[in-house]
């Protein structure tokens, strides 16, 4: 007797396939050596033009009397920087530098851009880092996703934004070489060799305050007849004789000042307070 059996039992139906989910697309983040090329040649681009618009500037004005407007220069300059660095790292905006490398900042949790509040934070930090002893920038050396002291600022990360072949990166190493040879030498030459704004702005009050001693000498020419090698006597001719030997101090090197008289002409000679001490001299022209 056949008997029919029902079955209960859901037949085996396979599982309908999943949709495959889209793969999240690979962030590279950018090298040290990359960042810092990008850093010098922003560096270059903004203070190079600047350089050459002040030196025609000093040529038809003439150089700037005194320390403190050098200083304010170059403070001014650097908050153009700031600025600059600020606005063209954040919405979708890159700066030369930066383009050129392939390499963009965005957000820490890589959700798009930094805005300009961070991105001004961040180019300030660039600055807190350098008074660290450069501490904040090798900082990027020990994280793995290469963040410096600004980047934290800045709730930032520098991620490349397309791919390099390997001639282009050993390019970037060569160019960062070459870009921090100089840079370190006109480092040197502008802040602490002789050249600096601030070294030449000392013999420029040194030469100066020649002029103004000779003015006094020859006012005592025109009063007694004859010029004199006493300092202190010129000094009674200023006017403010104490303020005359406190410029003279502010101006001039303790040591080395000279007045040499030879019959109706004379010689001022003295060291500047730079760092160097320059001799600076004036004669006056031949009667």
């Amino acid at each position: 007797m056949n008997e029919n059996r029902i079955n209960i039992m859901e037949p085996d139906v396979p599982a309908p396939a999943q949709p495959a989910q889209p793969e999240e697309p690979r962030v590279e983040y950018a090298s040290v050596t990359e960042r810092f090329v990008a850093l010098l040649i922003d560096y270059g681009v903004f203070f190079i033009p600047l350089q050459i618009i002040l030196w025609i500037f000093f040529k038809i004005a003439g150089p700037l009397d005194g320390i403190w407007p050098p200083v304010f220069l170059f403070v001014g300059i650097n908050l153009l920087f700031v600025l600059y660095e600020a606005i063209f790292s954040c919405g979708d905006r890159v700066t030369v530098g930066k383009a050129l490398v392939g390499i963009a900042v965005v957000k820490a949790d890589l959700s798009g851009p930094i805005s300009f509040p961070r991105a001004f934070c961040r180019a300030v930090g660039y600055y807190i880092s350098g008074l660290l002893l450069m501490c904040g920038f090798l900082l990027a050396f020990f994280d793995d996703r290469h963040r410096a002291l600004h980047d934290h600022f800045g709730g930032s990360v520098v991620v490349q934004i397309r791919p390099k072949a390997w001639g282009e990166r050993l390019l970037i190493r060569l160019l960062g070489a070459v870009l921090l040879i100089a840079f370190g030498w006109i480092f040197y030459e502008q802040v602490l060799g002789g050249g600096s704004l601030t070294q030449k702005a000392y013999i420029r009050q040194a030469e100066k305050h020649l002029k103004n001693i000779a003015l006094l000498e020859e006012a005592h020419y025109n009063r007694y007849g004859y010029y004199t090698n006493d300092l202190l006597r010129l000094s009674l001719l200023s006017g403010d004789p104490v303020q005359f030997q406190r410029d003279t101090q502010k101006r001039l090197y303790h040591k080395g000042f000279k007045i040499g008289v030879q019959g109706n002409t004379y010689k001022i000679s003295a060291l500047a307070q730079d760092a160097q001490h320059t001799p600076v001299y004036f004669a006056p022209p031949q009667r």
